[in-house]
């Protein structure tokens, strides 16, 4: 009988100790030079969300959902509706509601923050304004839409002492959002 060759034998050869392959040449590297510490990338937190929904920041498209243009008007009516109780506090200049209001209403607004402030200089024993509006903060927010592109607004604004009512008309023009008309009671 013939013998089998001898690597032609699958099992001798599955069986069959194996010689253990030459390990690569070790590469001796140097040592980098020290150097500053790459720098830390640290994740920015998400911007804030607005009560009404509408992230601040998020990719503006002209002509959106119903949903995109409720919450930008929303966010807008919320952030006049404070700006504007500010002004007749006194916290803040009248000219910063002229970005998004008529100068009409940057002119009466300032006027009656005038008013207010001579009526506190003549009525010494009063809580000073800047007390009385301090801190201002939306509670309530109603938007209902009028027409395409026009909005009104009802706002309950809180102050440590009292609440305030904000109504608005918030209209599209152009490719923004302006107020047309502003009342604070």
């Amino acid at each position: 009988m013939n013998a089998p060759a001898a690597g032609s034998d699958p099992v001798a050869r599955a069986l069959a100790p194996r010689p253990s392959p030459a390990a690569p040449p070790v590469r001796q590297e140097r040592p980098a030079p020290p150097t500053a510490a790459p720098p830390v990338r640290r994740e920015r937190p998400a911007p804030p969300t607005a009560p009404g929904g509408y992230t601040w920041g998020a990719t503006r498209v002209v002509g959106g959902t119903a949903e995109d243009e409720l919450g930008r008007v929303t966010a807008l009516a919320r952030s006049i509706g404070q700006a504007a109780v500010e002004v007749l506090g006194g916290s803040r200049p009248a000219a910063q509601l002229g970005r998004w209001t008529s100068p009409e209403i940057v002119q009466r607004f300032q006027q009656r923050a005038d008013m207010l402030r001579l009526l506190q200089e003549q009525f010494e024993g009063k809580a000073s304004l800047q007390e009385l509006h301090r801190n201002p903060h939306v509670r309530r927010c109603r938007v209902c839409r009028v027409d395409r592109g026009v909005y009104e607004v009802a706002l309950v604004l809180v102050e440590p002492r009292r609440g305030r009512a904000v109504a608005m008309r918030v209209e599209r023009l152009g490719r923004g959002w302006s107020v047309t008309e502003l009342e604070v009671g």
